[in-house]
């Protein structure tokens, strides 16, 4: 039985790859910051897993900041799927945000290269492929952002920069390492971390005004077997692979959740642009969304479907499964159906 390391495996993309790989019979060990997540863990993966393949996943100590316990826990692994990545609290300089996210992707292949691990598949962004503002067209898995750029913030810089980081280290250690990009990640949760899902429980919630921002959706699910599909393909080693291609806009969102749910009496409006620029200088959480305002390219994700035969839900679908759960743990009032 082969075994991998997921490293954050109380995160929502985690738990999705954990649950892929158990059910496709590998054992798993996954990097918990606290052990004392492990229980509620396990209990969520029960509706997803069965019991024989549960067994399979055992969990150990580390954290991203610090080298420590990393190097134990990759014994005996078959590879790494390295999802986590610290993100700091919103308040660090873009230098202290690149500090933190390259630090915490270098600890981890340094454990795997030290550990005798040679296969490494790692989580990156769709941030660490932004064009210009100004851009059209279509965008491939060559294209890599400018972190020069201007109108970027924060986030997007320390994506770049990390994801960069981890491939120059690849490149100095002989791992044989494989990237993948999502969009905005979306999906039914395992646990309660709702991660990026935050956002459609604030429009389940009667949410009113929404930026006017495109959203390029990755399906959880779909993401999580992309991880897999890029570990068992030999073809995946040495390459980007997008995880997100089809996009909704907040107000088609809003107005799907209103003819689906229409107990919740959800009020769909776009916020003006010039309004989202104001909010943001007060809401943090709008403030990456502001360069995503009025964007006109698009990821392809032709290579993941050509070179490893992935698929995708419709993005109707993920943000409707998404919704169905988030009811189902009593996160929404008012729901009577």
């Amino acid at each position: 039985m082969k075994k991998i390391v997921v490293s954050g495996g109380s995160g929502f993309v985690a738990t999705w790859v954990i649950a892929e790989f158990l059910n496709q019979h590998y054992a798993v060990a996954a990097s918990l910051r606290s052990l004392a997540k492990a229980d509620a863990i396990k209990k969520g993966l029960s509706r997803y897993v069965q019991a024989e393949d549960l067994a399979n996943l055992s969990f150990f100590e580390a954290d991203l900041t610090s080298s420590d316990g990393w190097q134990a826990g990759l014994k005996d692994a078959d590879g790494v799927i390295h999802v986590a990545s610290p993100m700091g609290n919103g308040t660090e300089s873009t230098e202290e945000l690149v500090n933190i996210a390259t630090s915490g992707v270098l600890n981890v292949l340094q454990a795997a290269n030290d550990a005798g691990v040679k296969r490494v598949v790692m989580t990156s962004s769709l941030a660490a492929a932004t064009p210009k503002n100004s851009a059209t067209g279509t965008f491939d898995e060559s294209f890599w952002t400018d972190p020069e750029n201007p109108e970027l913030d924060p986030y997007r810089i320390s994506k770049v920069k990390a994801e960069k980081a981890a491939w120059k280290f690849a490149a100095d250690h002989d791992l044989d390492l494989t990237t993948v990009l999502p969009g905005a990640i979306f999906g039914p949760v395992i646990t309660d971390n709702l991660s990026s899902n935050r956002i459609l429980l604030q429009f389940l919630k009667g949410q009113a005004a929404l930026p006017k921002v495109p959203l390029e959706i990755s399906d959880v699910r779909d993401l999580a077997n992309l991880h897999r599909l890029a570990f068992e393909n030999p073809k995946a080693i040495g390459n980007r692979y997008f995880g997100a291609s089809q996009t909704l806009t907040m107000l088609q969102v809003g107005r799907i959740y209103q003819a689906a749910f229409p107990l919740l009496r959800i009020h769909a409006r776009s916020l003006p642009n010039w309004a989202t620029r104001l909010l943001a200088k007060f809401i943090p959480s709008l403030r990456t969304l502001v360069p995503m305002l009025n964007r006109r390219y698009h990821h392809t994700t032709a290579a993941a479907e050509q070179d490893l035969g992935w698929q995708q839900h419709d993005p109707e679908q993920t943000v409707l499964d998404t919704a169905n759960r988030l009811i189902a743990m009593k996160l929404v009032e008012k729901q009577k159906n």
